[in-house]
Parts: structure tokens; sequence; C-alpha cells
């Protein structure tokens, strides 16, 4: 109970912030807000992967932020110059490697190194940008819509992580992949995904008319589940570093990965359907 009445204080902190930025100020705004929030998830994962290195930590955020910077200015390539956010892709793998090779340092932990300087600006720089390009889709309607959207995808993500917790606490029962997350549990998981798709009817009466119902709800059942194994594969990363959480900086909630572990590949999963033209016709 004390590290939920935690989570529930960080809420009430941090909801009116994001709907602050989201609805009030300038799209700039939450572009900044969700670069900072990556620069933070960026030093908690170099955190896992370099332990003992800061500058490569520092380097592994610049080279992500890069991405994500091309990601959000081009709107992946749909607007301005496509090729900025392509380079910003392919370049990141060879400049991680050449960084990694002139500091050497254990060279048994090298492969390690290298492999998480150039995946960190695929999963966190890419999966961050689609939060913002995912409001700038719905952006082109109205603004209402475009952080509507954001919201909706925040809410796909967090409900189902609610929900997961407390159908996991409340039922308990078998046990969903014990290896990688022993906490977890079937009753959790299709817990989170009806929280999810409650997530989807609020969106629809409430501040998001615009999404169809029945395609609302399946993209949140959709996108939860992804939301789901994106969290796994994060307890998966810091169990093989014996780490539990990645880092302390939201009370009861760990890390700024921890608490975005299900939000990445939620915003990648709606950002397609947006983009595609199927969640919002």
């Amino acid at each position: 109970m004390k590290n939920f009445f935690s989570r529930l204080l960080t809420a009430f902190v941090a909801v009116p912030l994001l709907l602050s930025l989201l609805y009030l100020l300038p799209w700039s705004g939450w572009g900044s807000f969700v670069a900072l929030a990556l620069t933070v998830a960026c030093l908690e994962f170099f955190a896992l992967t370099h332990p003992d290195d800061k500058p490569a930590r520092w380097v592994g955020a610049a080279l992500t932020l890069g991405v994500y910077t091309a990601l959000v200015i081009t709107d992946f390539g749909a607007r301005g110059p496509a090729s900025w956010s392509l380079a910003a892709l392919v370049l990141v793998a060879p400049v991680a490697l050449i960084y990694t090779v002139f500091r050497p340092l254990a060279q048994q932990t090298a492969m390690l190194r290298m492999a998480s300087m150039a995946l960190a600006p695929m999963y966190l720089g890419t999966a961050f940008a689609t939060n913002v390009a995912l409001g700038r889709v719905g952006q082109e309607q109205s603004r209402h819509l475009g952080a509507g959207l954001v919201v909706f995808s925040l809410m796909v993500s967090w409900f189902g992580d609610t929900g997961g917790y407390f159908a996991g606490k409340g039922i308990g029962g078998p046990k969903l992949y014990p290896a990688v997350s022993p906490g977890k549990t079937w009753a959790g998981a299709f817990g989170g995904l009806a929280a999810s798709a409650l997530g989807a009817v609020i969106a629809h009466f409430w501040f998001l008319p615009e999404l169809p119902l029945a395609r609302g709800i399946l993209a949140a059942i959709l996108a939860g589940a992804l939301g789901q194994i994106g969290d796994l594969c994060e307890s998966l990363m810091k169990r093989s570093v014996n780490v539990k959480d990645s880092g302390a900086i939201l009370p009861g909630h760990g890390g700024m990965l921890d608490r975005v572990d299900a939000l990445l590949f939620t915003s990648v999963t709606l950002y397609g359907m947006q983009r595609m033209g199927w969640l919002i016709p």
C-alpha cells in the first residue's frame, strides 16, 4: 500500500503537468519535455550497460537525442528533408562502434557496450519520437485531436499497468513469465488488457469522440498487449545485469525506463495505426 500511495502522489503531480503541456502550451513544449524524459531514460539505460564509464553514457544519450531530434523535426521523413532522419538512423551505428573501439576498457564487455550504444537510439530515440509524432499527425486536423491522441496512448499504457497491478495482486494465479518477471500473472495480463480497453472507452466518450469506439478498443488491446511485451523486455534487461529498478527518479515507479517501458511499444503501435489512417479515419 505504501508503494501504491507513492504512485498515486506521483500521478497527482504529473498528470496536471502533462495535460498543461499538451493542451495549453505550444507543441514544442511537449517535444522538449519528451526530450528531457528521453535524456533521463538514456542515462538510466547506459548506467545498466556502461556502469563504470560515465562519459559513454553521455555520448550514448547524445546519439539517441540526435536520432530523436531528426525524427521529430522531419516527422519520420514526412515533412522537411527526409534525409535527416535517414542519416541519423544509418550513421548512429558506425559512430557508436568507432567510439567503443577508441574506449576499449574491458574487452570482455566490448560486445555488450557496442550493441547497447547502437541499440538505444533505435529502441529509445525512435519510440520516444513516435509519441511526439503521434500528436503531430492528429494536429494536422486540430490541436485538440493531436493532444487527445497522445493522452490516449498514455492511458492505454498506464491504465494497463494499473489494471495489471490490481488484477495480479487481487486474483493471483499462474505466473505469466516467472523467468523474467516473477511477480506478473496471467490474471494481471488479462486485467491489464481490460483496463487498456477501458481507457479507449473513456477516451471516446470524454475527450476524443473522433476515435471510433470499436476501433479504439481493438487498438487499445493490441497496443496494450505489445506494451506488456515492452515491460517484459525491460525486465529482462534489468535481470541480465542484476538490477531491480532502472532508477529512483519517480517515487513508487522506480526510474524513467520503468515508467515508460510499456509506453514505448504502445506509442509505436498507435503511431503506425494513425499514420496508416486506421485509428482515426
